[in-house]
């Protein structure tokens, strides 16, 4: 079976600059000239730019009420605190959802409020404000103390239940931070929304647990009269209801720039010590406590867990855990919740063989198929979504993955696409013969009649025939900066790790060595021998550097000591015996040829055989 990743496209970030000479500022800050270099890239145009870059603060955050109808929420919220009026906070089942629940309960608790939260189940009511949920809260409001109903990171589609609730009395709050149809927002009483500014959405646009944190902030300073200081509790709850908003912020791979740096940045320091007794006991049993904890760590080790309730059971656990839970409980439930990741792990392993079958079965991985859509029977729909990853990490296509209920006909799932390709637009025209369907550029959820299938998949591949051409069809390699081994130092490596977190839009930073020799015979490491191990030597001065390539065991076969290669991949220090030195992490390599050139097109390269096999980070 074919695997994309053994051709790969190297291409030139658009963010990077052609001047090979460090910024003027670079030596006021005393950064190596290829950190500043890359700083430049990444927007520092200047010295105090560059400073806020590497040294986040939370006074670098914009006051919250700047953030479209977040004023005017927080006093709604605020009024019904007062007025002993119940609130319940609607949540998503995802980590952004139950991470932005759990911090708009715990701000509304702090002010006396009465607080539910209601997390609808994946499988049964499905993403967004459910109708027959809005009606079971109306049943139980008082028309002399209506409830308010306030969602986190879902309802800005919802349009027939927010008039349900309009009907039934409720107030109605929507915050959220997803596609929106502006002629045909839901009847709410205030809707609280990055991209409804006069300028629309911002490039830093907060996810649903940034859009909760801001208006829990903007809730706090309303309920105190003042915009400028609160009481010592409260500035020490905020500070720590950030790690809760750096959980959603990095798990829901919102570009990591701007607000939402800070956010990431600040909450992953904050996470080490935190008193929250949820995400202590979270973190405790992830093995995690007192460690430092990086954007890493969030995508794959505490974000399936989250997820992982939403996915196999109910995401409600999840998010007692974080909002309420203490002592004993919040153990028995962070406990839980890595038994049913570990769940998830055995079920999704289980589906994703089956739909390589009928990938092998329908040619889906053949060229002249630029997307697949599968479906089958008895694949789990909680974890169909992370499915479509990994078809899109193998094959480099869009792919959706459904479920299909043989009791009701319908088949239900989600999809995942590749930059370059906007697959909610590619299958909007099929939106009449959907079900149910929404989303975002590079994932969709949907639900289709399966006497429909055949229809919505010809559709699809049809839009990816036309829009996906040769080079779109081959996985992008980008490199950031061509350099030499000989600058490949200890405090280079240093200097780029205060570039992180990293993710979307601030991604880690990709180097590509000119020109190496292998100064060693190259050897295979590893219990199983499957990773590569190279010392690879500077012509300039006769540097020599360690690299290690994992996953690349089978290229200790073909490569041989004294051969000349162009390298790309991310620089790290290793720590052994007490001792620092800088390492060099492969991506990719070539071997070097009188006729390369630096902007060389994609030709067959080493990579790892088994590296769809990489656990994908918390996705939505």
């Amino acid at each position: 079976m074919p695997d994309a990743r053994k051709r790969r496209r190297w291409t030139t970030r658009s963010s990077a600059q052609t001047s090979t000479s460090a910024p003027d500022w670079a030596d006021e800050l005393g950064l190596h000239p290829v950190a500043a270099r890359l700083l430049a890239q990444r927007g520092a145009a200047s010295a105090e730019q560059a400073r806020r870059f590497l040294e986040p603060r939370l006074s670098d955050l914009q006051s919250p009420d700047r953030l479209p109808g977040c004023a005017d929420a927080a006093r709604r919220l605020v009024a019904a605190v007062h007025q002993h009026r119940p609130i319940v906070i609607y949540g998503d089942y995802d980590v952004d959802g139950v991470t932005a629940s759990a911090i708009l309960h715990h701000a509304l608790g702090a002010l006396g409020g009465r607080t539910d939260i209601y997390i609808p189940h994946r499988v049964e009511e499905g993403y967004g404000l459910n109708a027959d949920a809005v009606r079971a809260i109306a049943k139980t409001s008082n028309p002399d103390k209506p409830t308010l109903v306030v969602t986190v990171d879902c309802g800005v589609a919802s349009q027939e239940p927010a008039r349900i609730a309009k009907d039934a009395g409720l107030e109605l709050v929507i915050t959220d931070h997803h596609r929106f149809d502006p002629d045909r927002l839901p009847p709410a009483d205030q809707i609280v929304h990055p991209g409804l500014g006069p300028e629309g959405e911002p490039p830093d646009a907060p996810c649903g647990a940034g859009v909760a944190f801001k208006l829990a902030w903007q809730t706090l300073r309303e309920a105190h009269g003042s915009p400028d200081s609160l009481p010592d509790r409260l500035r020490t709850l905020l500070v720590e209801l950030v790690s809760l908003a750096a959980l959603g912020t990095i798990a829901d791979i919102v570009p990591l720039v701007g607000e939402n740096r800070v956010l990431a940045a600040m909450g992953l320091c904050r996470m080490r010590t935190t008193t929250l007794p949820g995400l202590r006991a979270l973190m405790e049993a992830s093995k995690l406590l007192g460690e430092t904890v990086d954007a890493q760590h969030v995508g794959f080790v505490l974000g399936p867990r989250l997820n992982a309730m939403g996915r196999m059971g109910h995401a409600g656990e999840a998010a007692e855990l974080l909002a309420r839970a203490e002592g004993d409980r919040a153990r028995q439930l962070a406990e839980g919740l890595s038994r049913v990741n570990n769940q998830r792990r055995k079920e999704e392993k289980r589906v994703l063989s089956e739909a390589l079958a009928q990938v092998e079965e329908t040619a889906a991985a053949d060229d002249d198929h630029r997307a697949m859509l599968l479906a089958g029977e008895g694949w789990h729909p909680g974890v169909v979504g992370v499915v479509a990853s990994r078809l899109v990490d193998r094959f480099h296509k869009p792919a959706v993955v459904l479920s299909i209920d043989p009791e009701t006909g319908a088949a239900k799932g989600s999809g995942r696409s590749i930059d370059g390709f906007d697959l909610f637009a590619a299958l909007e025209p099929s939106r009449p013969l959907m079900q149910r369907f929404g989303g975002h550029a590079m994932a969709v959820g949907m639900t289709v009649g399966v006497d429909q299938l055949d229809a919505v998949r010809n559709a699809l591949r049809q839009q990816a025939v036309e829009i996906l051409g040769e080079e779109e069809r081959l996985p992008e390699l980008p490199i950031d900066l061509d350099l030499d081994l000989a600058q490949c130092d200890v405090v280079l490596a240093d200097q780029l790790a205060r570039l992180a977190p990293f993710g979307r839009a601030n991604p880690a930073p990709t180097l590509r060595l000119r020109s190496a020799v292998i100064a060693q015979p190259p050897k295979r490491m590893g219990k199983t021998g499957s990773h590569l191990s190279l010392v690879l030597r500077s012509d300039e001065d006769g540097r020599v550097i360690r690299a290690v390539g994992f996953g690349w065991g089978d290229a200790a076969d073909e490569l041989r000591e004294g051969a000349r290669v162009r390298a790309v991949g991310s620089l790290h220090i290793n720590e052994w015996r007490g001792l620092r030195s800088a390492e060099f992490h492969i991506q990719d390599l070539r071997p070097v040829r009188d006729s390369d050139e630096p902007d060389e097109r994609a030709t067959p390269s080493h990579a790892p055989a088994d590296a769809s096999a990489v656990e994908a980070p918390a996705a939505l």
